[in-house]
């Protein structure tokens, strides 16, 4: 007869969104309230979204560029948190030595870290825990941005996993084999908007179909509804944790983490926590500043398809009009003023014109949710130019 304390072996697991935190000097992110919830799990996780400041150089890139204060990680280990989720768009954008500082500071102050590394055996590494009986197989990845260690070959192979590498789905075969549970970090999606692409949502089912247990997101800094498939839980993105932007911003982003119960021979069930930033730090949400899960949820229904065209032919425009600029030629008249500044000593020191348009074009061919979406209202635009001639 096997032993009956393994048998119900259950574990919790915490889960929050993203987290930048620039002005916080004492790295305390989170409420003192909900830090007791946070450290009242089992193990905790939370999207670690930039890395530390003060290590590496600004690296070519579009977009803003995005680092932390270093005390932010002994803060989140004092507030309970055990794992920092570094597969994301903004963890190499000071380069190797940030990503490389960021992993030694956690690792002194005693945090895991997942999804990201010096080479690409240590981004994609699973982490195994052994937590009250249980084993857990934890795996972090994002979809392909600045950063991604993918098939292409870069003069570095520092970066994070990507989600849609072939050795994400054998690795997920290979510890559903050997786990109790599987869970699986992503970081993808179009920002700011209340549902998944259709892309997304059918990888991450897939990603269930080979043995994940549950797949949480994040990265589009909105929060989305969540859905079972088969006896698994997805849920399509946990917004922001703690984000700082300007200060004086005032943005409350209004969220929810969850709360995993993992129990040995039954699926996953969750509780969510409802959250907002006031006052400067992310506290539980009262019951008017909650946001309406089943709300969320229910965009994932009926109206789901009309509304994900809507989003595609939307996303696509900017798609179309930063394409566009970027691979426009710089006019004569331009290019004479600017050789008559150089000539004449005036010219600024800028970054070179055509090395950024060179950027901006791989930023957006290579960013993946751009592509679903350009790809997607074209269709749609193609299907009515068809039906219009029929």
């Amino acid at each position: 007869m096997g032993d009956p304390s393994q048998a119900r072996a259950k574990a919790s697991l915490f889960v929050c969104g993203d987290i930048v935190n620039r002005s916080r000097q004492d790295g305390l992110v989170c409420t003192d309230e909900l830090a007791r919830i946070i450290a009242g799990a089992d193990y905790s996780a939370c999207n670690f979204e930039a890395a530390i400041g003060g290590h590496g150089s600004a690296q070519p890139k579009v977009g803003p560029h995005l680092q932390q204060s270093a005390a932010t990680i002994d803060g989140l280990k004092s507030q309970g948190f055990d794992l920092l989720l570094l597969a994301n768009n903004h963890i190499m954008d000071y380069g190797p030595p940030a990503l490389a500082a960021t992993i030694e500071r956690a690792t002194a102050a005693g945090l895991d870290t997942l999804g990201a590394g010096l080479d690409a055996s240590q981004a994609y590494r699973p982490l195994i825990k052994q937590i009250n009986g249980l084993k857990l197989a934890l795996l972090n990845a994002g979809e392909a941005q600045f950063g991604v260690i993918d098939h292409f070959r870069r003069p570095t192979t520092a970066g994070y996993a990507w989600i849609n590498h072939p050795t994400i789905d054998a690795t997920i075969r290979r510890m559903k084999d050997t786990c109790d549970f599987v869970v699986v970090f992503v970081h993808a999606g179009l920002e700011n908007y209340p549902i998944p692409q259709k892309e997304w949502r059918a990888r991450y089912r897939q990603l269930c179909d080979l043995g994940a247990d549950a797949v949480v997101a994040s990265h589009p800094h909105a929060p989305q509804g969540y859905e079972r498939h088969g006896e698994s839980l997805i849920f399509y993105s946990l917004g922001n944790f703690f984000f700082d932007r300007a200060r004086g911003s005032g943005k409350e982003d209004r969220s929810y983490a969850v709360r995993l119960e993992l129990e040995r021979g039954r699926p996953p069930t969750f509780q969510p926590v409802f959250h907002v930033t006031l006052d400067g730090r992310v506290g539980l949400a009262a019951d008017d500043r909650k946001i309406d899960l089943d709300a969320l949820c229910d965009k994932l229904g009926e109206g789901y398809d009309q509304a994900h065209d809507r989003m595609s032919l939307e996303a696509y425009q900017l798609y179309r009009q930063r394409l566009s600029a970027a691979l426009a030629p710089e006019s004569p008249i331009r290019k004479v003023k600017r050789a008559l500044r150089r000539l004449l000593g005036s010219a600024p020191k800028k970054p070179d014109r055509e090395g950024q348009k060179t950027l901006m074009q791989l930023h957006l061919l290579r960013n993946e949710a751009y592509c679903l979406a350009a790809r997607h209202a074209l269709e749609i635009q193609a299907r009515e130019s068809t039906d219009k001639q029929a």
